[in-house]
């Protein structure tokens, strides 16, 4: 029987009852956290030594706080203002300055980007899994108890729950504990109405879960992340990558700005052709790309449309759903989806059709219980309808025989039993959800009969085709499974995670999987999108290397690789081939460096020379190209809405103005000699309020205001 509190000290007594004192917590990663409730099993534990508590999830949230002392002031305001009254996750803070007690360990699978490198104890402690494999990890680790989020659906006959953004995991964890005749962990819910609530595998009775916490007062806004802008160098590459999608396919994208950048020019792609057209045209995208986009992709609009299969439901899955680009449903049945692949059968289908599946031997002529309700779940069949030894009864009491060898059996059943109109179709399948609070608000918008077209599952469902491999491969037609890295070598090794010294930037997540199957599937392929370069400690550096000492995907999985100056097909190429492709969608600076490193290692002819159509890959040819049509409306900086008022974005401007002019001690000496005269303007004031320096103590702050004055009237304020 599940018990249900409403205060945080009854979930604590009830695992102390349950477990005693050895706590192993599972929780779901990004939103799915119900942090009130870990917040009070981390300060319990804290506060009793004798407890061991061990977390293990993924991509603990945090609030942006700043490292300078502008950084941090600029923040305060806007995350007072942007996040409210969500509770930050207290061992976050623990785990960044290695003091978490010893009696409690934090292990996490998925970092946010970045933000973990100079903790001791996030690097110790990160387990390295694709996240396929995270549920098996946690069970042999004797996770017992599992605490999550979820949603709810209040009736007068009893609620349902939703464990909405996040049932990645906790099933898979539930089934395999089964399956190798371990204890169920317990299963602990707090319910937060602010969360979507989602439908599909996702949705689960009250039984569930062994405690329910139910405290009003404690709900929250689940964690929004602020949109990003993107720039030239990233709609460069999204519109590169627009033109490998195929009309009728599959895709899968994650997070951050180069997706955006995709989604956008997609959406040129399919509303404003003429003019993406003419872009690629004008961007030597075509002349230069001829070829590979016949082959591979398509730059028409898209009339049967895109289906999702993610790891990742991100936001710009609604906005492609809102143009009418992801409108491909797939349906639960392998035989019907290869049918309707083949064009044989339409969501609306017409009357023949128990005469097409006798044809393709879907079904026999004498139908079965099974066969009955196969046909009846997808929509063949009317609901209503029920079947009992060989026949099929209406509401009415009318009784069809079902043996279709008969004539007049078939007539009658395709007359009085058909329901017109295929059910259960999705456009997405997805393993969590996570994005800004226009993409929460969209959720929550949709009336039940749109949201049950976006179906929130298992991770092992959608990252991999072991176990539903036949209706996997039916569905994932022409799929195009995109993804980010941060360096690839020339023969194709990409890192998308890790640094060359084995710190952790964030964790391999789902990518190798998604990697894997573009070679797996038919008519499938992989995508690894970089920007060409990054800026270093001292200067500009290559994201395109000879060698890197670590990689996420290894270079027999290599496909396609974009950046900024174009598209590498990378399959089944020599490594010669490879490296001449890589080298050409390099940033010039390093092409010639890379293109010797390669002969010298007998790798590349010496003879060989770069093609002069990419002998000018520099920043200022991808300005020069986008400036034109960013001035008649296209490419803006904020295509999908921004989180940043006006004033912010200005202080956004000086703050960035002055870390580009204060990269190094000389530097930064410099700014400081020249802002020591600055004086306010009248039109500096508000400013100055909002990152509360209108009154100062210290020569710390004091140096501070100068700085930012300085640079508010280098950005023409």
């Amino acid at each position: 029987m599940t018990i249900h509190t409403k205060s945080l000290s009854d979930p604590i007594n009830w695992l102390h009852d349950q477990l005693g004192d050895h706590w192993v917590v599972g929780t779901p990663l990004g939103i799915g956290k119900p942090n009130p409730l870990i917040n009070a099993l981390y300060r319990h534990a804290k506060l009793n030594p004798k407890v061991s508590l061990e977390i293990f999830t993924a991509l603990s949230l945090e609030i942006p706080a700043g490292n300078s002392l502008l950084e941090r002031r600029f923040l305060y305001s806007f995350t007072q203002r942007f996040f409210g009254n969500y509770p930050e996750l207290e061992y976050i803070s623990a785990v960044k300055n290695n003091l978490l007690p010893d009696n409690i360990t934090v292990r996490e699978f998925y970092m946010q980007s970045g933000k973990m490198l100079r903790s001791k104890t996030a690097q110790k402690n990160y387990v390295s899994s694709n996240y396929t494999h995270v549920a098996r990890d946690m069970v042999d680790r004797q996770v017992n108890v599992i605490v999550q989020m979820v949603a709810i659906k209040r009736a007068k006959h009893g609620n349902t729950y939703s464990m909405s953004c996040n049932p990645d995991l906790t099933l898979d964890i539930i089934r395999i504990a089964k399956d190798k005749g371990h204890q169920r962990p317990k299963v602990i819910a707090m319910v937060n109405e602010e969360l979507p609530y989602m439908g599909g595998q996702a949705e689960v009775e009250e039984s569930f879960f062994d405690l329910i916490h139910d405290d009003k007062s404690a709900y929250f806004e689940p964690f929004a992340t602020p949109a990003q802008a993107i720039n030239a160098t990233d709609y460069s590459i999204g519109l590169l990558a627009s033109t490998l999608l195929k009309d009728g396919g599959t895709l899968q994208i994650g997070i951050g700005s180069l997706a955006d950048a995709l989604v956008y020019s997609s959406q040129l792609r399919h509303q404003n052709n003429d003019v993406y057209r003419k872009l690629l045209v004008d961007c030597g995208i075509e002349s230069k790309f001829t070829d590979l986009i016949k082959n591979v992709g398509d730059v028409s609009p898209f009339e049967k449309g895109l289906y999702a299969a993610s790891e990742m439901f991100v936001e710009g899955f609604a906005h492609l759903f809102d143009t009418g680009i992801l409108k491909r449903k797939v349906y639960p049945d392998a035989e019907i989806q290869k049918l309707i692949n083949d064009g044989l059968v339409e969501e609306d289908f017409d009357s023949g059709i128990l005469k097409l599946l006798l044809q393709e031997r879907v079904i026999d002529a004498r139908i079965t219980a099974r066969q009955f309700a196969r046909l009846q779940k997808i929509g063949i069949f009317k609901d209503g309808l029920s079947f009992e030894k060989g026949i099929i009864s209406d509401l009415k009491g009318q009784k069809y025989h079902a043996d279709l060898n008969d004539k007049n059996n078939l007539a009658a059943i395709t007359a009085h039993c058909l329901g017109g109109q295929l059910k259960e179709g999705t456009v997405l399948h997805a393993a969590f959800f996570m994005g800004s609070k226009r993409f929460y608000a969209w959720l929550n918008s949709m009336s039940d009969g749109v949201k049950s077209m976006f179906q929130m599952t298992p991770v092992s469902q959608i990252n991999e085709l072991y176990g539903g491999e036949t209706l996997d491969r039916v569905q994932r037609i022409k799929a195009r499974f995109v993804n980010t890295c941060m360096k690839v070598d020339l023969l194709g090794a990409a890192a998308s995670d890790t640094l060359d010294n084995h710190q952790v930037v964030s964790g391999v997540g789902g990518q190798y999987n998604f990697v894997a199957m573009g070679h797996a599937l038919a008519d499938s392929r992989s995508i690894l999108m970089l920007r060409s370069v990054h800026a270093g400690k001292h200067a500009i550096e290559s994201n395109i290397v000879w060698k890197y000492s670590y990689c996420t995907i290894p270079r027999h999985l290599r496909d396609l690789v974009i950046t900024e100056y174009g598209v590498a097909d990378l399959r089944g190429q020599s490594d010669e081939v490879c490296i001449q492709r890589m080298i050409c969608i390099a940033d010039s600076r390093f092409q010639e460096g890379l293109r010797v490193q390669a002969v010298s290692h007998n790798k590349l002819s010496s003879d060989w020379q770069i093609p002069e159509v990419f002998q000018n890959n520099t920043p200022e040819t991808i300005q020069a190209l986008f400036s034109e049509v960013s001035q008649q409306g296209y490419f803006p900086k904020f295509p999908f809405g921004e989180d940043f008022t006006e004033h912010e974005k200005v202080i956004i401007k000086a703050l960035k103005w002055l870390k580009v002019n204060s990269r190094n001690k000389y530097a930064t000496l410099n700014i400081i000699v020249k802002s020591i005269w600055a004086k306010p303007a009248s039109s500096h004031v508000k400013y100055l309020q909002m990152m509360q320096l209108d009154q100062v103590k210290g020569f710390r702050e004091k140096l501070s205001v100068k700085l930012f004055i300085y640079a508010l009237k280098h950005c023409g304020v």
